[in-house]
């Protein structure tokens, strides 16, 4: 899972050992910067599970035949596109210059909401190999919009930028990036009850972070994190989460449905891949929903956990 100021359901497992314990594995937690290194470690067996990654990993890894299943919808991403406070509207973005992380979630969303604004051919996206780097780039003057989150995001607000629209609206205008837990294929066909535990658990953790006793368990959560205390509690209350509520929304309530707003996303992250050169065809929708597994949620959701 990744370290820093926010929180998630693994890290919550990770520093609560009652939790852990309701899992029969030995869980070892590593962090992970990029989602698209944690794929290829799953691809080479030296994980068997990951929290947090985002599209473009995750249909690629599927295009490129890695067995990787999704069983949680955590979050949305928490990017906004910062702009000078003289940009008020999407038009006057045309002739423009926007930075973001090259081929990321963040790429596929701000690529297709220019493209819903008609703004495709008349606004230019310069990917970086950072979010740090295109917050450099814009206080420099080479670019007039930056894509990010967090730090990056607070500096430019500081230096007077505003947030223009952000992931979480990009999301609801039908580009979402969803950040899930994803498990290598041959664990959730091998061992399905173990899979069963495990997401058990993360639903549990996500009822922990999230409820009246939440600023205990992140603050407990900070040490395994690598942030102080008095930092994760605020920054993960703020953060976009998908409630356990809304889990059978993104993910479907039933095997193989290629209606559901996950496979769709995928559909169109599958299409972005192919125009960055990454992936050479497309996976279909039929292929895509074959990797979406809400059963273990569906079950964990309608009672299914032991005590």
């Amino acid at each position: 899972y990744g370290q820093g100021t926010v929180a998630n359901s693994d890290s919550i497992i990770d520093s609560d050992a009652a939790l852990a314990k309701t899992v029969p594995a030995r869980l070892h937690f590593i962090p992970f910067d990029a989602g698209v290194t944690a794929i290829a470690e799953m691809r080479s067996g030296s994980l068997q599970a990951i929290s947090g990654v985002g599209n473009p990993p995750v249909v690629g890894a599927i295009g490129t035949n890695t067995g990787v299943d999704v069983v949680l919808a955590q979050s949305f991403d928490a990017d906004a596109l910062i702009v000078p406070a003289s940009v008020t509207s999407a038009r006057q973005l045309a002739g423009k210059t926007v930075g973001v992380l090259v081929g990321s979630s963040e790429d596929y969303e701000l690529r297709g909401w220019l493209a819903l604004e008609g703004l495709t051919k008349s606004v230019k996206v310069d990917g970086f190999a950072s979010e740090q780097a295109v917050a450099a780039a814009y206080l420099a003057g080479a670019v007039q919009g930056g894509y990010v989150q967090a730090g990056p995001e607070a500096q430019l607000t500081a230096k007077g930028g505003h947030p223009l629209i952000d992931a979480e609206q990009i999301a609801k205008l039908g580009i979402p990036g969803l950040n899930v837990v994803a498990v290598a294929q041959s664990v959730v066909r091998s061992d399905p009850a173990l899979v069963q535990k495990y997401v058990c658990a993360e639903v549990q953790a996500t009822r922990l972070f999230t409820g009246p006793q939440a600023a205990k368990y992140l603050t407990q959560s900070a040490k395994v994190q690598g942030v102080p205390g008095n930092l994760i509690v605020s920054a993960t209350r703020n953060y976009p989460f998908i409630p356990l509520s809304q889990q059978l929304y993104w993910l479907g309530s039933t095997p193989n449905d290629t209606s559901s707003p996950i496979v769709k996303a995928y559909v169109q992250t599958g299409h972005f891949l192919v125009g960055q050169g990454r992936l050479t065809t497309a996976p279909t929708a039929a292929v895509l929903a074959t990797h979406i597994d809400s059963s273990f949620v569906k079950n964990a959701l309608a009672g299914g956990c032991s005590s």
